[in-house]
């Protein structure tokens, strides 16, 4: 009985309408949920076409039963001969409809929805705080409104079960007309804090507002009027309502904002400090160490502007070209003062990390920068460092992991994409590395770095024409070694030559980076000057030599030298 039946519904092609209307369908489900976003319609909506297809499968399979199509008409199939009984075929027939349809719907309902929801919270309990607009008037107040935000983004990050978008990426929307439904997608989260600062005299105002990023609309808003010496307990005040909202597994007890001074005037030098040391130039460095010191000379006891400071010497290194054995030891003071007055303080840590790695103090630093990311997991910049200290010694997986991590925290931030494009490089992925570049500078058209690893990664993938092309928009950054070197690649040597010489006569009054000149001595095959310049990028802890000397793919050619290998044990690598 049963296999005459399954030959029928084969004759009647019923099967053939299953599959085809399966199809059909899902691709109505593929168009209908992109438009149904588009136009802001309510998700039930989507659960609604998904009933009237699965509904549509009985119907069809009854339709192709009666029906067949014959020379373009629509014509009643023709008995067979044997006899099936019409309500035993319609429970048939119902019955394959709805076994076709059943793995959709168990699918959309129930597992999809499982997965969806999890995203869906995930998503919910996460934040933006874009910077608040300056109302105070005039650009000497800009740090003080960049500040206040800063620090309720640190507050924040302190908060279990709440994902909050780093410093870089939330300051990547800055003075750009973008809707808020677009950062939400560019930052993968469910919710924006918008607001304003407003600063006069002693008195201040604080307009903050949340936002659902899906939908545009307000979940929260205050106004807050205090006094100056109050910011603290306002920055606090307005982190605990932001959590409230965002209704996260656990709020602490203790305050959000770790108060590291009482003393308001310091804290307003530390905020302006922090704002010229995130400029990352010789004169921000320059303003950014006057004002953590004098917000010292204030407070001795403020642990986070002996961070501030130290960042300041230890970066200055790279930077604005400080002499190492002048600065690193007041690096590692203020580090360790800062660790002294607050343990707890993950900034510390990580200054102290930054510190040690400087001292080619391997082991040390990556202690600190654990225990930073263990005080504060969403400390972006802790893994950023981290993962550069994991490459400089060779263990590339883990640092391709921890990287990841760092752009999860800060997607925008273009130096964190920049550096991934160094992980690509050591892992000999050329063509992942150029991808990464390209990624890179779609984030941020301007930054002259990610046009200087483009140029890399095209010369290390033999694209030496595209290589110069990179880097002809470059205008922030020295590259006239690494010119040298592309030219020598290219095949002109003489230019070549005539740059690498013109660079290096200028080199006391406008030092470059030693990495590039000795890459180009590489090129031009005088790997006695190479390593002259290399001898002094270590003494320098010039990163152009530092960071890929061990595993770079640019350093291949001396491999075999014993000054390569001495080099690395300089730097306590072998």
């Amino acid at each position: 009985m049963y296999l005459h039946l399954i030959a029928e519904l084969k004759r009647r092609r019923v099967f053939r309408a299953l599959v085809g209307y399966g199809i059909a369908a899902f691709a109505v489900l593929q168009i209908v949920e992109p438009v149904m976003h588009g136009l802001r319609w309510p998700e039930v909506t989507l659960s609604y076409v998904v009933v009237a297809l699965a509904i549509g499968f009985p119907i069809v399979v009854s339709l192709a039963w009666i029906f067949d199509v014959n020379a373009g008409r629509l014509e009643r199939t023709p008995a067979s001969g044997r006899e099936f009984k019409g309500t035993h075929i319609a429970l048939v027939l119902t019955a394959i409809g709805v076994l076709a349809a059943a793995p959709g719907i168990v699918w959309y309902f129930f597992l999809r929805g499982e997965r969806v929801s999890k995203a869906e919270v995930a998503r919910a309990a996460s934040i933006a705080v874009l910077p608040f607009a300056n109302l105070s008037g005039g650009q000497e107040n800009e740090y003080f409104s960049d500040g206040v935000t800063e620090e309720i983004i640190n507050a924040l990050a302190n908060v279990e079960g709440v994902r909050v978008v780093a410093r870089t990426s939330a300051f990547s929307f800055k003075g750009k007309n973008v809707n808020v439904r677009q950062i939400g997608e560019e930052l993968n989260v469910g919710t924006v804090l918008e607001g304003s600062v407003r600063r006069e005299g002693n008195q201040l105002r604080v307009v903050a507002q949340l936002i659902g990023a899906a939908d545009g609309y307000h979940l929260w808003s205050k106004t807050y009027d205090r006094e100056l010496k109050g910011v603290f307990s306002l920055e606090d005040e307005l982190a605990r309502a932001i959590v409230q909202a965002l209704k996260p597994r656990l709020v602490p007890a203790a305050a959000l904002v770790q108060q590291t001074t009482s003393n308001a005037e310091a804290h307003d030098l530390y905020l302006k400090g922090r704002f010229f040391w995130n400029q990352r130039s010789r004169e921000g460095f320059a303003k950014a160490t006057a004002l953590f010191e004098q917000a010292i000379a204030l407070d001795p006891t403020y642990a986070l502007a002996h961070s501030g400071l130290a960042d300041c010497y230890s970066l200055s290194v790279d930077y604005a070209r400080a002499r190492a054995a002048v600065v690193l030891p007041k690096a590692k003071a203020h580090a360790r003062k800062a660790l002294e007055l607050d343990d707890s303080l993950a900034e510390a840590h990580t200054s102290l990390g930054m510190v040690s790695e400087l001292d080619f103090d391997w082991s040390s630093a990556e202690h600190e920068y654990k225990r930073a990311i263990e005080l504060r997991p969403g400390y972006a910049t802790a893994h950023h460092w981290y993962f550069l200290l994991l490459a400089q010694i060779g263990h590339l997986t883990e640092a391709r992991e921890e990287a990841e991590r760092a752009r999860q925290l800060d997607p925008t931030s273009g130096i964190i994409n920049a550096a991934l494009v160094g992980l690509f490089l050591d892992n000999r992925d050329y063509d992942g590395a150029i991808e990464q570049a390209l990624k890179g500078l779609e984030l941020n058209p301007n930054f002259d770095l990610a046009r200087v690893w483009l140029a890399i990664s095209y010369r290390q993938a033999g694209k030496f024409s595209e290589a110069l092309a990179a880097l002809d928009p470059v205008r922030a950054v020295p590259i006239g070694g690494l010119r040298a070197q592309l030219l020598a690649d290219a095949g002109d040597r003489v230019a070549a030559q005539q740059l690498l010489a013109e660079v290096e006569r200028r080199f006391s009054t406008q030092p470059v980076p030693r990495g590039g000149l000795a890459l180009a001595h590489l090129a031009l095959g005088d790997k006695d000057g190479a390593f002259l310049w290399l001898e002094r990028g270590v003494e320098e802890r010039d990163q152009t030599v530092v960071t890929g000397l061990k595993v770079s793919p640019q350093w291949e050619p001396i491999r075999s030298d014993p000054r390569y290998h001495t080099l690395l044990k300089r730097m306590k690598l072998e």
